[in-house]
């Protein structure tokens, strides 16, 4: 596990180091930066079971002024769905970190919920008020599926049909999907928002 931690720091420390020495400039490069340790901390959790960097980034960018507009929207979403408190807000973080103009290539996944057009054509991924909405009651309907936020976060992260064929044992949940439910619900429960 120090062989884990240490990794991690030192390539936290590098990305740090190279950004403030301007071999990564720029807004695009702020991005890249942020990026790059949110993976490393993927990796370190993946390890190890524990978030080596800062478990409160979230809530960090939560604050900042420019994502003033994107948490409002979460969380009225969250009140009118009855959602627990924060955990759209975490999900939105995990998916985008509230970029409202995020694009995965590799998915087609789009805007700050990460809605794949194709399998959900009846939003507009880039209409965030109607993407948030939709996505808060995509959720809801998930854990009326599942029975737990967990389930419904997992199932949000990796498809409904996929986590039916886990549920009975025709597929291995990947990596990406248990750290994915884990750390937001991680990250809720060391903000003293946790989920039942």
């Amino acid at each position: 596990m120090r062989r884990a931690l240490l990794f991690v720091a030192l390539a936290a420390a590098g990305l740090v180091a190279a950004r403030n020495a301007g071999a990564i400039a720029g807004d695009g490069g702020a991005g890249l930066v942020a990026d790059a340790l949110s993976a490393v901390d993927d990796v370190s959790y993946s390890l190890t079971g524990y978030r080596a960097l800062s478990e409160s980034r979230w809530l960090r960018d939560a604050d900042k002024p420019e994502n003033f507009r994107v948490v409002a929207l979460l969380r009225q979403a969250e009140v009118k769905h009855a959602i627990p408190d924060a955990l759209l807000a975490r999900l939105a973080w995990q998916e985008s970190r509230f970029r409202e103009d995020a694009f995965n290539a590799g998915s087609g996944a789009s805007g700050v919920m990460q809605i794949v057009p194709r399998w959900h054509p009846g939003v507009d991924p880039y209409d965030t008020p109607a993407a948030i909405d939709y996505a808060a009651g995509y959720l809801v309907q998930l854990r009326g599926t599942f029975g737990t936020w967990e389930m419904a976060l997992k199932a949000y992260n990796w498809g409904q049909g996929n986590v039916q064929k886990w549920l009975r044992g025709e597929a291995t949940e990947p990596l990406e999907t248990q750290i994915y439910s884990s750390q937001i619900l991680a990250d809720l429960a060391a903000a003293g928002r946790g989920v039942v």
